[in-house]
């Protein structure tokens, strides 16, 4: 068998790109039950090289395998300079990896990417990251069972087999903890966030709408401070973190986004959730545009059950006193009132003690996991 690759070279193939997905979880009533498709228009503009920002500092080339003129596979290289700047590396990436279950297809998929990334200089490929740590990233390893939340990926179990026997290893272990809000013991988290707050002279409030471009600054700032010593972790860029706010602007529940302040009234902390409109994108189909899928969208958004943490920030010289209970229980306190007793927290790397220990102290349990895997080239 023959596997031609061709590289993505206009806005037609892209989107072919994009919905070649449908041909692999849609034909598999298992994969297709808990699959959620992406949202084509938002996959449209993150593969625009003209238009998303991180391309600024970063290159990509998209390609697909063929076989006896069918589409049988994708993927996606990635060069990000500003993370090589940042870590000292010379690595690149891949992502938006799709394929049949055919070892043979997989290797001219990853040869596709490893060739462009070599030819750049660099020595090492990393992923699934989709396209870059601040996006979607991770290849699932355990979870099958359930669906993917806002943002998170799911894909067949055999794709680790087919990195693996590429030659992968594994270079981080991610996981995403489920926090049943229906066992926390709201008013012992309550006790300690009121005893937190008067210790510290803390308060908390809800982000102001009407101030959404401070408060993004506000959140940017400790995000990069809160963050920069993670592994993998690349500050983003003015122009990046303000697409992305604005892009999940329309989502946002006020009352799941949170800031702690001290009593000069700085910023020391923050949280942002939101609501898993998962639960309604996986009725539309990819499409929630369109006038039947806006009305589904609508009619399930009604129902959505669970909200995800994505991130949680706390300043350096806060860390370690107890902010991280006031948040939490704002988040548990607000979301049982509601009726929302589901929340996961994700993703979190598995190296990282303190956030389990934390997550597990609300109840939480780490019910899916994520590799992002590695290989010399």
């Amino acid at each position: 068998m023959a596997i031609e690759i061709r590289q993505v070279q206009n806005k037609k193939e892209r989107k072919e790109f994009i919905k070649f997905a449908w041909q692999i979880y849609r034909k598999d009533p298992e994969l297709n039950k808990h699959w959620v498709p992406p949202v084509v228009d938002d996959y449209m503009k993150t593969l625009d090289t003209d238009k998303f920002p991180l391309y600024d500092h970063a290159d990509l080339a998209m390609f697909t395998a063929w076989n006896n003129g069918a589409m049988v596979g994708t993927i996606a290289a990635i060069e990000n300079r500003r993370h090589n700047e940042v870590h000292g590396d010379k690595v690149g990436f891949w992502g938006f990896f799709e394929s049949v279950n055919d070892q043979q297809v997989a290797n001219a998929l990853f040869d596709a990417a490893a060739g462009w990334l070599k030819k750049r200089g660099l020595n090492a490929m990393r992923g699934p990251v989709s396209p870059s740590m601040n996006d979607q990233c991770g290849m699932l390893t355990k979870g099958f069972d359930s669906p993917p939340v806002f943002l998170m990926l799911y894909n067949p179990h055999y794709y680790n087999t087919l990195v693996l026997k590429y030659g992968h290893r594994v270079g981080q272990e991610l996981l995403a903890w489920y926090i049943d809000q229906k066992i926390i013991d709201i008013e012992r988290l309550r006790r300690i966030a009121g005893h937190v707050m008067k210790r510290e002279g803390l308060t908390v409030r809800i982000i102001n709408m009407k101030d959404f471009d401070r408060e993004i600054d506000r959140i940017r700032d400790i995000y990069n401070k809160a963050w920069e010593k993670n592994w993998g972790f690349v500050p983003m860029t003015d122009k990046e973190f303000n697409f992305l706010a604005k892009s999940l602007k329309p989502l946002a529940n006020p009352h799941y986004i949170y800031f702690v302040e001290d009593h000069n009234k700085r910023t020391v902390g923050f949280s942002l959730s939101l609501p898993d409109v998962n639960q309604a994108l996986k009725h539309v189909n990819g499409n929630p545009f369109s006038p039947i899928g806006l009305l589904k969208y609508l009619w399930y958004s009604r129902k959505i059950s669970m909200v995800r943490t994505i991130t949680m920030g706390v300043l350096p010289e806060y860390r370690s006193k107890g902010v991280d209970s006031i948040l939490n229980t704002q988040i548990a306190d607000y979301g049982g009132k509601h009726g929302v007793f589901a929340s996961e927290m994700s993703w979190v790397l598995k190296s990282n003690e303190a956030m389990s220990k934390l997550a597990k102290v609300i109840g939480g349990k780490p019910y899916k996991e994520y590799v992002i895997y590695e290989a010399d080239i």
